[in-house]
């Protein structure tokens, strides 16, 4: 995915940062996805999540500014599969 234009990437991009905006608003309206879960679960998916969104939130801080980041494809990689995992979660209980 090295030749992919800057216009596809604005487009990843922004499709992250939609998603990450809705995982937060469910995250914040069904708080009990995580929170019904055995401390030994929840921590590392609270962390894994806080890592997934903060990545996604801050791609185009440091995209602006020219630093180096996770590829777009990456991020909503892990944002989809973040994602299924909740829903999962909604769907087992």
């Amino acid at each position: 995915m090295g030749d992919a234009s800057p216009r596809d990437e604005s487009r990843l991009t922004l499709a992250g940062l939609l998603l990450a905006a809705g995982l937060g608003v469910w995250l914040l309206l069904e708080p009990q996805l995580i929170a019904a879960l055995p401390m030994a679960l929840r921590l590392p998916l609270v962390l894994l999540g806080a890592a997934i969104l903060g990545a996604a939130f801050a791609a185009p801080l440091v995209m602006e500014r020219g630093g180096r980041v996770p590829s777009p494809a990456w991020r909503l990689g892990a944002l989809v599969a973040f994602t299924l995992l909740l829903a999962w979660r909604t769907l087992a209980g």
